[in-house]
C-alpha cells in the first residue's frame, strides 16, 4: 500500500462525489418538464436526492477510510532516521528492488509492555521475544531464527562504538546477570549509551539489530516491534486466528504463583480471539520460555497462512488508531509495496526455524558459543529451500487459503543439503538440517499428552 496514493484518493473521492451530484442535479433541472404538478415535483426531487445520497455516501466513506489508512500507515512506518537500515532506491519497481537485494533479514521484537504496565514511560523496553526472519527475496523461502531473552554476552561488530564499550560482549562478566541478558540490551543502550549510536531515532533498536546480527552472523536490515496490546488488537483486527494447541495453556497465570483465570485447551483447529492468541504466544507458567518461543513461530505461520498480506497491512489501522507506540518499525513507508509483494512470495515459499534451546545442539544461554551459533544459522538458511520445509496448511482455516506464490517470476528452488532423517525435537519434524525444523511439521497437531 502507498500512503501518498491513499491521501490523493482521499482528496479525489469527495471531489468526484461533488461533481457527480452536481451533474445529476443540473441534468434533472435541465430535462424536467416545465409544467408538472406539485406532487410530481416532490417525487422527482426526492428521487434526485436519494440518488445523490447513494452516489455521495460511499465515495465519502471511501475517502475517510483512505485518509485513515494513510495516517495509520504513516504513523507506524515513519521515515525517521536509522543507523542500521539499508539504503535502497525506492523509486525502482518492486521486482528491481528485490532483484538487487537477494536476501532481507528482519528483526521481529515482542515487547513485554502494555497500556497497564507502561514500562516505556519509565524508560524501559523489555524485548521479551526476539526472532529474525531471514527471507530469500526471490523464492520467498524463509528461516525464523529465535533467540532466547536470557541469552548472555551478546557481541557487537568490531567497528561499532558498542564494541568499544563492551569488548567482551554485552556483559559484566557474569553470564547469569539478568541486567545483561539480550532482552535488556535495548533499554540499556537507550538509557546509558544513546550517543554511541550516532544519528538515529531508534538507538535501542539499532543496538539490538547490531548485537543480534553479530551473534547470528547476519546483517539485520529492518526491525518491527509489537507490544502486548498491539498483538492482541492486531489479531482482533484480522478476525482471530486458528492454531493447533498441543498443550493445555494457562491464561493470565505466572511463575510467581498467580492463579490462571482460565485455560486454552488442547485440540486441533482452535480459533483464538486476540486475547487468547496473546496468551497462546506468552503463556509459560506451566511450561518454559523455550516452549512459548516455539508457539510464537506457529502463530506467525497461522497469520501467514490465513490472512492475505495486503489485508494485514491495511488492518494495521486498528492498532495505529489506538496508539502508534504499539507498533514501531524502521521500515520506511516507501518500502511497503515491496514488502507486500515479498509477503506474497513468503506465503508460497518454504519455511523452517532454528529454535535455540538450553541444553540442545550445544546451546547454553549463559555461555553461548557464537561460532557454533553462526554455523547453525548458516546451515538453517541453506536448508530452507529443501522440500522437507515446504509450507503446507496445518489447520482447516489454513487449508481454505490458497498458498499459490506471487505471479512475479522467482528463482528456481534447489535443495542445498539432503533431508535429515532424525527428529529434531520432541515434536514430529521433517528437518533439513541437524538443528533446523520444518515449521509446517512442528505446528501440526501432535498433543504433548500423547507423547508422554
Amino acid at each position: 500500500m502507498r500512503p501518498r496514493l491513499l491521501r490523493l484518493i482521499s482528496l479525489a473521492l469527495p471531489i468526484g462525489a461533488l461533481v457527480l451530484v452536481g451533474l445529476l442535479v443540473f441534468t434533472h433541472i435541465d430535462i424536467r418538464p416545465r409544467k408538472i404538478t406539485r406532487t410530481q415535483r416532490w417525487v422527482s426531487s426526492l428521487l434526485v436526492g436519494t440518488l445523490s445520497l447513494l452516489i455521495a455516501a460511499p465515495l465519502t466513506v471511501g475517502s475517510r477510510y483512505a485518509n485513515d489508512e494513510a495516517a495509520a500507515l504513516s504513523k507506524i512506518f515513519k521515515d525517521r532516521r536509522s543507523g542500521t537500515r539499508p539504503s535502497i532506491d525506492t523509486n525502482k519497481n518492486v521486482n528491481d528492488i528485490w532483484r538487487d537485494k537477494k536476501r532481507v533479514n528482519v528483526l521481529l521484537v515482542g515487547a513485554d509492555d502494555s497500556g497497564q504496565r507502561n514500562y516505556r514511560k519509565q524508560g524501559e523496553m523489555n524485548t521479551d521475544t526476539m526472532m529474525v526472519a531471514s527471507i530469500n527475496t526471490q523464492t520467498g523461502d524463509t528461516s525464523l531464527i529465535q533467540i532466547p531473552r536470557n541469552t548472555a554476552n551478546i557481541p557487537f561488530p568490531k567497528d561499532s562504538k558498542l564494541h568499544q564499550i563492551y569488548p567482551d560482549g554485552f556483559s559484566n562478566g557474569h553470564g547469569d546477570d539478568a541486567n545483561f541478558f539480550a532482552n535488556a540490551l535495548w533499554t540499556t543502550v537507550e538509557n546509558e549509551h544513546k550517543d554511541a549510536m550516532g544519528a538515529t531515532d531508534y538507538p535501542g533498536a539499532d543496538a539490538l539489530k547490531l548485537g543480534i546480527g553479530e551473534a547470528l552472523g547476519l546483517k539485520l536490515d529492518y526491525f518491527m516491534m509489537l507490544d502486548i496490546d498491539g498483538l492482541q488488537k492486531f489479531i482482533e483486527a484480522i478476525g482471530g486466528v486458528t492454531v493447533n494447541v498441543n498443550e493445555r495453556l494457562p491464561i493470565a497465570g505466572n511463575t510467581e504463583g498467580k492463579t490462571p483465570t482460565g485455560y486454552i485447551e488442547v485440540g486441533p483447529n482452535q480459533h483464538l480471539s486476540g486475547y487468547n492468541a496473546m496468551w497462546y504466544a506468552r503463556s509459560r507458567s506451566a511450561s518454559t520460555d523455550y516452549d512459548r518461543m516455539g508457539r510464537q513461530s506457529c502463530l506467525i505461520k497461522a497469520v501467514l497462512d490465513q490472512v492475505d498480506p495486503k489485508t494485514v497491512v491495511t488492518r494495521f489501522e486498528a492498532i495505529a488508531s489506538a496508539s502508534g507506540d504499539m507498533v514501531v518499525s524502521d521500515i520506511p513507508e516507501k518500502m511497503l509495496p515491496a514488502f507486500v509483494e515479498l509477503a506474497l512470495r513468503v506465503r508460497g515459499g518454504n519455511i523452517n526455524r532454528l529454535l535455540f534451546t538450553q541444553g540442545r545442539n550445544g546451546f547454553q544461554p549463559y555461555d553461548p558459543d557464537y561460532d557454533l551459533i553462526r554455523k547453525q544459522v548458516k546451515q538453517t538458511i541453506s536448508a530452507a529451500g529443501n522440500k522437507a520445509n515446504k509450507n503446507k496448511p496445518v489447520t482447516k482455516a489454513s487449508s481454505k487459503i490458497s498458498t499459490t506464490p506471487s505471479t512475479t517470476p522467482t528463482a528456481k528452488k534447489t535443495a542445498s543439503s539432503p533431508p535429515d532423517s532424525g527428529p529434531a525435537s520432541a515434536s514430529p519434524s521433517a528437518s533439513s538440517s541437524a538443528v533446523s525444523q520444518s515449521v509446517t511439521d512442528v505446528c501440526a497437531y501432535h498433543p504433548v499428552t500423547q507423547q508422554r
